[in-house]
């Protein structure tokens, strides 16, 4: 909502007129309030009116650097905007495919001169409809905004791309469309409800059944859109510039929608599924945001909205993973806005025992994709979905329960001028009870499970001068302590020598992390580089959990200072 002090032309969002088969046919200039929709063709105040609660966009934002100017459509250019403000429109849509015209260095004096539309795919092409069609006089796309041949170009607007997005009057979101080629503005045919079987009737005549789905009150209704359909809601790239977009017209699979931080409103009435969309707090969007305090209740909201953001991103595909941080840098650095935080390589120093305490959603992938260059604690070190398991509502406590000291942690950027972007590596040093245990394999322990040895165990090994090291492994056929475990990697299965590095307790569960040696091997073996302190390198192998059980009151073991600290370091 717009403050006291905001700009009366900022509480402007536009109306448009929607026309049989989703074109835009008409609009009014983009001063009033509300978006009316009309599907018959005809422009109308009654029917289905939807309006989108004015947010604190800035009226006269400063232009990103390069714009699509769509005066006229039938050649729009390229121009630079030199420091130049305005008002402008954004575009999210899946590449799914290699444009040959993009901007470069090479055709970007030809492209400032005028571009025939027929060279561009269909999704810019419909792009630059719409923003003309809503009285609108720049547009920004990326294969046309970014030079592509240039990584300073790049570097730079990577960088700025939480405020492109946040600061466009509206995002055009081509939903629908699979590859850039397709275009979005194209007629949806209504999907069909009903088929038709023959039928013998008792006249003996052949007629025809009509079946037709059906729900109770007791039923969810059938074919509610939802936002995970579409082929946007598949890709790495588009999620920052989804939630980035403070207000937004997505053009569907099935309808069109209208998305501001209030409501989601599809037109026509057509069904809409809400369940699982989110949205960035309002606080995200405010310029002039206040720090906010660490464990407060507004601090914590904001936490859980990016760990979800971030159960969400991990199960988008992205195509080159070396983009994994790259392609979320701009909600990141949102984010870094308020938690006032640092960043490392996906996860807040603030939180870093409850953000390391990640875990992969669909099982263990087969092997460590090549190009993914995240330290092995970072969820961005794996592919796939994964969840977020630490628990976020206890970080106000997380002193009182930690059982781990975080030493040092640090991350190596590809780039120093892009912190939240690629990073080539990182180092985390722990001070934790490093404890050795056996990972019980084979399908009957899916997920995976740990055993770890009891109080009275390593009592009697230690009275005895044996290395602990070694006799777990002769105990397993002694009553100990069962743990779940969830491995990142089914490479790692096989690994021998794991050892289990508790992180925080919580009431009767205790959390943590399982990880080998460097250069462990499945025979057991290790190398370990040579390091100066001679403290030993780890990497993750995955996390663990164990609930305390009547029969076993000895978990205390683990927290309870009995149990010596040592500093490991995790790469």
């Amino acid at each position: 909502m717009l403050g006291e002090d905001d700009d009366a032309e900022s509480a402007a969002p536009l109306k448009v007129f929607m026309g049989a088969g989703g074109l835009l046919t008409e609009c009014s200039p983009p001063e009033t309030q509300t978006i009316y929709v009309s599907i018959d063709g005809e422009p109308r105040l009654a029917g289905y009116v939807y309006t989108t609660p004015a947010i604190s966009v800035s009226p006269d934002p400063f232009l990103p650097t390069l714009v699509l100017d769509c005066t006229n459509p039938a050649r729009p250019r390229l121009t630079t905007t030199n420091g130049k403000r305005g008002r402008y429109l954004a575009l999210s849509y899946v590449w799914g495919e290699i444009q040959p015209h993009c901007t470069t260095t090479h055709n970007m004096s030809a492209y400032a001169d005028g571009i025939d539309p027929a060279r561009l795919p269909q999704t810019i092409r419909d792009a630059i409809h719409v923003t003309v069609a809503l009285g609108f006089q720049y547009l920004w796309a990326d294969s046309l905004c970014i030079i592509q041949d240039s990584d300073e170009s790049k570097r730079k607007e990577i960088g700025r791309m939480h405020y492109i997005y946040r600061d466009a009057y509206l995002t055009i979101i081509a939903a629908s469309a699979r590859r850039v080629r397709e275009g979005f503005l194209q007629e949806r045919p209504p999907p069909s409800r009903d088929f038709a079987l023959p039928v013998l009737c008792p006249s003996q005549e052949i007629g025809t059944l009509y079946v037709s789905p059906t729900h109770t009150l007791l039923e969810d209704e059938i074919e509610h859109y939802s936002h995970g359909w579409d082929p946007v809601s598949t890709r790495g790239w588009c999620l920052q510039e989804y939630f980035m977009s403070p207000r937004a017209l997505l053009f569907t699979s099935q309808t069109l929608q209208v998305r501001c931080q209030t409501t989601t409103q599809s037109v026509g009435r057509a069904y809409y599924n809400p369940t699982g969309e989110q949205r960035m707090p309002d606080a995200f969007f405010r310029p002039d945001l206040p720090p906010a305090a660490h464990g407060s209740v507004g601090w914590a909201a904001m936490y859980k909205a990016w760990l979800e953001i971030i159960e969400d991103y991990s199960r988008r595909a992205i195509t080159d993973p070396a983009d994994k941080l790259v392609a979320c840098g701009a909600i990141a650095a949102g984010f870094q806005r308020v938690l006032r935080t640092d960043y490392l390589a996906g996860l807040w120093r603030a939180t870093l025992l409850n953000d390391l305490l990640w875990g992969k959603q669909s099982g263990p992938q087969p092997v460590r994709l090549e190009g993914l260059t995240a330290p092995s604690w970072s969820w961005a070190a794996v592919d796939g979905e994964v969840w977020m398991g630490g628990d976020w509502s206890r970080m106000t406590v997380l002193q009182e329960t930690a059982v781990a000291e975080v030493v040092r942690c640090e991350v190596a950027l590809a780039d120093s001028a892009l912190p939240f972007g690629q990073v080539t590596g990182g180092s985390l040093v722990l001070r934790t009870p490093l404890i050795r245990c056996v990972l019980l394999t084979g399908e009957g322990y899916k997920p995976f499970r740990i055993l770890l040895p009891t109080a009275k165990q390593v009592r009697r090994w230690a009275a005895a001068g044996l290395d602990p090291d070694d006799e777990v492994e002769k105990a397993v056929a002694e009553t100990m302590i069962i743990g779940w475990v969830f491995v990142d990697t089914e490479a790692d299965v096989g690994i021998e020598r794991l050892w289990a590095t508790p992180l925080q307790r919580k009431d009767e569960r205790l959390e943590g992390l399982i990880v080998t040696l460097v250069g462990e091997d499945d025979a057991g073996t290790s190398n370990p580089p040579a390091a100066p302190s001679q403290r030993k390198i780890f990497r993750r192998v995955g996390r663990f959990d164990v609930f305390k059980q009547d029969s076993f009151r000895e978990l205390e073991f683990y927290w309870n200072g009995e149990m010596p600290l040592v500093e490991i370091e995790i790469v």
